[in-house]
């Protein structure tokens, strides 16, 4: 039962909503660009014996939504949801995060499938790509409150004016990881380091220059992105030198390789600076490093 609620939880940071029509029944609502997801969600929570279904929203934006009714669920708890995280303001209801949210894998995975991206900064070669999370449903107090219980999980964010992927015009807040102390890769392996197999080629919609479709397993590092991500990690150094060792190849013969100084792979093994992309692409392709070898040598 928690791993429902806490699916639901994450959905609900996201563009899931719950509402009540008329007063009678409260109605919970997830839309999304593609129905192969949707179906994909539903066989989540039937699991749970909840009984939903799977509409066509709007045929012009494309767009299907999942939806159940809440007072029909054979779990009664769903039943506060609503009061948990609406509030009534001037007869009408705003979002708010739960003093009692507990964030976890899974609130965090459903957060970032429905309202997450992967920012990669194309016109530098340098820039370590950054994990956003949509928080424009949510006032300024509880977007701090969503950046400290982050913070709980050793995954470091800061608010930023979010401008649309798809519209391109400001729409609320953001919030962005660091990128200089790891948070990318701890995100990354709390949610999973792959997208979900079965929702990997889903359409979660078009936007940029030329429309041009994206997909879920775009949300997740490719290559590229793990060296910057890797390259700003602080774990980066000690698996150099734990290769380097198992490889019995001295830091002289690395330094020669790499056309640097004789201080440097000392240096980013010591923790004392970090390598480039650049360089750090020659020393994976020097030590014959490959990414499940340094994630199963990441600290968790």
């Amino acid at each position: 039962m928690k791993q429902l609620f806490d699916i639901i939880n994450g959905t609900l940071l996201g563009d899931a909503n719950i509402r009540s029509k008329k007063g009678k029944y409260s109605c919970y609502k997830l839309t999304a660009k593609d129905k192969n997801f949707l179906k994909w969600f539903e066989l989540l929570i039937n699991e749970y014996r909840i009984t939903s279904w799977i509409s066509q929203d709007n045929k012009l934006s494309g767009t299907y939504s999942l939806g159940f009714y809440i007072p029909t669920c054979p779990y009664p708890k769903l039943n506060v949801f609503e009061n948990k995280w609406y509030i009534n303001k001037e007869c009408r209801k705003f979002k708010i995060v739960p003093k009692d949210l507990e964030l976890n894998s899974t609130v965090l995975l459903h957060w970032y499938l429905g309202d997450g991206s992967l920012i990669r900064h194309r016109k530098s070669n340098s820039k370590v790509s950054q994990i956003v999370l949509s928080t424009n449903n949510f006032s300024k107090k509880d977007v701090n409150i969503l950046i400290r219980k982050l913070k709980r999980l050793n995954l470091n964010f800061y608010p930023v004016k979010y401008k649309s992927g798809f519209t391109r015009k400001y729409c609320g807040n953001a919030i962005w990881s660091k990128t200089q102390d790891g948070t990318p890769y701890r995100f990354f392996k709390l949610i999973g380091l792959e997208c979900p197999n079965e929702i990997k080629s889903c359409i979660t919609g078009r936007k940029g220059r030329g429309s041009k479709l994206h997909y879920f397993r775009d949300k997740w590092p490719n290559g590229e992105d793990w060296l910057r991500i890797l390259s700003n990690d602080n774990d980066i150094g000690k698996i150099i030198r734990q290769r380097r060792e198992e490889l019995r190849i001295s830091r002289d013969h690395m330094n020669k390789e790499l056309k640097v100084g004789k201080d440097y792979i000392r240096k980013i093994e010591c923790g004392m600076r970090f390598p480039s992309v650049e360089r750090l692409r020659k020393i994976v392709n020097i030590l014959d490093l490959n990414y499940n070898y340094i994630f199963e040598k990441m600290r968790t």
